[in-house]
């Protein structure tokens, strides 16, 4: 039964991302032609406004439903997750051990990151453009942390799995 519903989401999420290719490159084709001709006569500076404005009016269809459609499928995929992860635990109590521990390890890995992490903000070229507040300085610098730490992990397990092979 899951995988039907998996399957049918899966058909769906493709038929609507088609759709909206066709609308994207169809349908306002005309409407791009047309506001580019009206920026004809105009004079450079406000000919590059212009145009910069059309173009996000253009792509942002594209933009905002792949946000939407990622923020989706992240959902569904979760929820299907945590779904088949009950199901096996109340089915057979012994399988949900390894996903129990993965997902402690995870979180240590996140309280290890976020305990590294520091809420400075950063001073850079254009920082005074960005909305920086600590609190988002903490969290960027926890997932900076956390894919270094995987990163490191797997390389680790690289050279492990290359030496294991040399010793046998």
């Amino acid at each position: 039964m899951l995988d039907k519903i998996i399957k049918i989401v899966g058909w769906v999420v493709i038929g609507v991302s088609a759709l909206i290719g066709v609308l994207f490159f169809f349908s306002d084709a005309k409407m791009l032609e047309t506001k580019l001709a009206a920026t004809q006569d105009l004079p450079a500076e406000m000919k590059i406004v212009e145009i910069d404005n059309i173009a996000n009016d253009w792509g942002g269809l594209v933009l905002n439903f792949s946000m939407y459609l990622f923020i989706a499928c992240a959902v569904i995929a979760v929820g299907f997750a945590i779904y088949k992860f009950v199901a096996d635990a109340i089915d057979k109590p012994k399988s949900a051990i390894k996903p129990a521990i993965a997902l402690v390890i995870v979180a240590l890995l996140i309280v290890i990151s976020y305990s590294l992490a520091s809420d400075a903000i950063p001073v850079f070229l254009g920082s005074d453009n960005f909305d920086i507040t600590p609190a988002t300085s903490k969290w960027v610098e926890t997932s900076l942390y956390g894919m270094y730490i995987l990163f490191g992990i797997t390389v680790l397990a690289l050279v492990y799995t290359e030496l294991s092979r040399i010793w046998r």
